[in-house]
């Protein structure tokens, strides 16, 4: 019987990591991604990671936009990042949120960023070494997903000095671009 290789992975928070945060992005025509997005990605791809995503989408149970409506932006962000040779293999989503609105998705769940549901289920899916791996972000709650999840946790903001402590499993870089090349290859 073979055995089965669990891979590495950068797990990206997709509003204000990948891109700039509108707060609720929808529309496409609003996507920017923020300056050395493309080049970081790059390359962690060359150091032999797989890239995932992992987003908090509230405005679903907030009732301001459909669960469909989200699929189809992160289709069209997928689809923009493999046109620029990176693929984000998958975007897992967590649509809940306690005081939502729309019934269906208005509740406590595990995958909600800093729970870390999302990135066990991608992990599962896919075949991830969450040990191996990085959940990247840029706001605490992404971080500790990682962490609680096994992974390292990566806070990423322009002005990061003193916010989390650099203990072993939660880093901080100004950029995605800083960590990126400090990144250590698989």
């Amino acid at each position: 019987m073979e055995k089965t290789t669990l891979s590495p992975a950068i797990i990206l928070d997709r509003d204000g990591t990948l891109h700039r945060d509108t707060h609720y992005l929808i529309r496409f025509e609003d996507f920017e991604v923020l300056p050395g997005v493309e080049e970081a990605l790059k390359i962690l791809l060359e150091k032999g990671y797989r890239l995932f995503a992992a987003t908090n989408q509230s405005g679903v149970a907030r009732g301001m936009f459909p669960l469909e409506k989200v699929l189809e932006l992160n289709t069209k962000i997928r689809g923009y990042f493999l046109e620029k040779g990176i693929n984000i293999e998958d975007i897992a989503i967590c649509p809940h949120h306690p005081e939502g609105s729309v019934s269906e998705y208005s509740r406590d769940c595990d995958c909600r960023k800093p729970k870390p549901g999302m990135l066990l289920d991608l992990a599962r899916r896919h075949g991830l070494d969450l040990s191996r791996s990085y959940m990247v972000g840029d706001h605490p709650r992404d971080a500790k997903a990682g962490v609680v999840a096994g992974a390292t946790g990566v806070l990423i903001h322009a002005d990061s000095a003193g916010s989390v402590d650099n203990r072993e499993r939660l880093k901080e870089f100004p950029s995605l671009l800083e960590f990126a090349r400090a990144a250590e290859g698989v």
